[in-house]
């Protein structure tokens, strides 16, 4: 996703005839947020802003989709979680959230937000706040789908406001398929993260592709790196470095590995970048670690 994408967001008046359609759009737009940089930007009606606390609750739904980066997400009805690329945050009326991207990764976001008698009955009969997540299993669909929201806001039609409306729906389908499809995917995730534990176990010296093991595994890198969270609470790679690092301090005490050694077998590509990675995980370098267990031995 390109950092220059341009910020464009419309917040819309209430239309009486919209209302009888029974869906309503009421605003739009995406935002990218370099790394380092206030979220969120400014621009935004006070309604729309977040309070003190960082939090907010609002008077419509929404749809949150995170096309590049990463962060975090908290609401009243769901523990504070990390989200990545990928994810569509759902937000309901009434119920308090905060959400920020990471401030190492910034992040890029498109949003809709919605209301109407009709769009009440399909939010009540297929989603809940108690699962406001969705890893979307189509994202270039659904974001080919939000830009043509956005590309409707910007022009001049008869009944714009029924177009754009009808558009709603097709975006709930869209979560609701890739909702389904995680439900169903979600009893053979053990089996998917203990499959990639073995994949790196069996080879410590290499650095796993880790997109080719999604596809050995026959998943979506967006989909395997989501379940390997989750079950884990590390990204495939900071578990691969972490068990790198477990299994470098049995190669230096048990195995008595010089530490040029454990570095060579344990793929890394010198000793100087082994002990940074050794210090930064145990807080002191490989030569005080050894130092102090024999010590204490």
């Amino acid at each position: 996703m390109p950092s220059n994408i341009e910020s464009f967001s419309r917040y819309l008046p209430t239309d009486q005839q919209a209302k009888r359609w029974g869906w309503r759009l009421t605003d739009a737009g995406r935002q990218h947020i370099s790394p380092g940089n206030e979220y969120p930007s400014a621009g935004h009606p006070i309604s729309y802003l977040f309070d003190t606390n960082g939090s907010r609750s609002l008077e419509e739904f929404q749809i949150v989709y995170i096309a590049s980066g990463s962060g975090v997400f908290e609401s009243q009805s769901h523990t504070k979680t990390n989200i990545s690329a990928g994810t569509a945050l759902l937000l309901f009326p009434s119920e308090w959230h905060r959400y920020a991207p990471d401030p190492e990764t910034g992040w890029t976001e498109y949003w809709i937000g919605f209301g109407g008698r009709e769009a009440q009955r399909i939010m009540d009969s297929f989603f809940s706040p108690k699962s406001p997540l969705v890893m979307v299993n189509q994202p270039d669909e659904l974001i080919q789908h939000l830009r043509q929201i956005l590309g409707w806001l910007g022009q001049t039609v008869t009944s714009k406001e029924q177009i754009l409306a009808s558009h709603i729906p097709l975006a709930l389908a869209l979560l609701k398929s890739s909702d389904t499809l995680n439900e169903s995917a979600s009893n053979s995730d053990d089996e998917l993260v203990s499959l990639a534990k073995a994949k790196m176990l069996e080879h410590l010296a290499d650095r796993t592709d880790l997109e080719q093991l999604a596809c050995t595994l026959g998943v979506s890198y967006s989909r395997f790196r989501f379940a390997f969270k989750k079950q884990t609470g590390y990204s495939p790679r900071e578990y691969e470095n972490m068990i790198k690092l477990n299994r470098a301090r049995d190669l230096l005490l048990r195995e008595r590995r010089t530490v040029s050694e454990a570095s060579s077998q344990l793929g890394y590509s010198s000793v100087y970048y082994f002990s940074r990675a050794f210090k930064k995980h145990f807080k002191e370098s490989p030569q005080q670690w050894l130092k102090r267990q024999r010590t204490t031995d």
